[in-house]
């Protein structure tokens, strides 16, 4: 009877080390978190409008924690927006030529709530140029609470895509642009007229570039020449939700740089 109680005791005692070293590991498993710390817990934001006058941009914050965040800037700089065109050149930025003063303030976002920052860029209905732009939000504090700047991601970036207005018409390079296909095939015909009679063409989500050739028509400038050829992009490529656009254009004898850049929607998809 006796070694009976003493195999019980023996086997309890078994389950109890077992149990521990087991509630050890489980501890050791989880993520150890520094003190003050908290893993991300705001999301950027862009929503983009195009106006009349321009392009309308909310860079927005949003809280999704279960507490509100706190952040402090050292100066009246608190965001900033770049657009940049195709060729990485940037058009716009909400803080060129503006003066902002030393003085710390903090904006509060409860749990559940966001805060907001406009800019504009004013542009003209007629004198936009189509094409895909870049647009880039960056969110300026020098500290954040709870939590820490290397916790969160500050940046955001979306696609714009300006239809244009009267570009076209004031396109020296290309002009009488024609588009027909649809789901990946496409035909584009025109007219150019190019030194020594060639120019490029490239096709974009605004992301990925996914053509981008020469082409060479029968004339060169000053005389205006037909030209057309064929757009076939891959099934598997084409946007789930976006627009597939054409550029054509010429490189710059002088930079190398694109010059005379008109840009064509070719399709979009939602």
């Amino acid at each position: 009877m006796k070694s009976f109680k003493t195999s019980i005791i023996a086997f309890l005692i078994v389950c109890t080390v077992i149990f521990l070293l087991s509630a050890c590991n489980k501890e050791e498993d989880k993520p150890k978190v520094k003190h003050g710390e908290v893993t991300s817990q705001l999301s950027p934001v862009l929503s983009i409008q195009q106006r009349n006058d321009g392009i309308d941009v909310l860079a927005v914050l949003e809280n999704h924690s279960n507490h509100t965040v706190t952040l402090s800037f050292n100066r009246s700089k608190m965001f900033d927006v770049a657009i940049l065109d195709s060729s990485r050149k940037e058009v716009f930025r909400h803080s060129k030529g503006k003066n902002y003063e030393k003085k710390r303030e903090d904006v509060h976002i409860k749990a559940g709530a966001s805060h907001i920052w406009k800019t504009k860029w004013k542009i003209s209905a007629e004198n936009n140029k189509a094409g895909i732009y870049t647009v880039k939000a960056t969110f300026l504090p020098n500290k954040i609470a709870p939590g820490s700047l290397s916790t969160e991601s500050l940046t955001v970036e979306e696609t714009l895509t300006l239809q244009g207005g009267s570009e076209e018409k004031k396109n020296d390079t290309f002009r009488k642009i024609h588009v027909s296909g649809k789901d990946g095939t496409y035909k584009v015909s025109g007219e150019a007229r190019v030194f020594e009679g060639s120019f490029a063409y490239s096709v974009s989500d605004g992301h990925d570039v996914f053509i981008e050739k020469n082409k060479q028509i029968e004339k060169g400038g000053p005389d205006w020449a037909p030209f057309s050829f064929e757009v076939k992009i891959p099934e598997d490529d084409l946007p789930i939700n976006g627009t597939l656009m054409l550029e054509l254009f010429y490189y710059s004898p002088k930079n190398g740089e694109k010059a005379d850049i008109l840009a064509v929607p070719l399709q979009s998809f939602k």
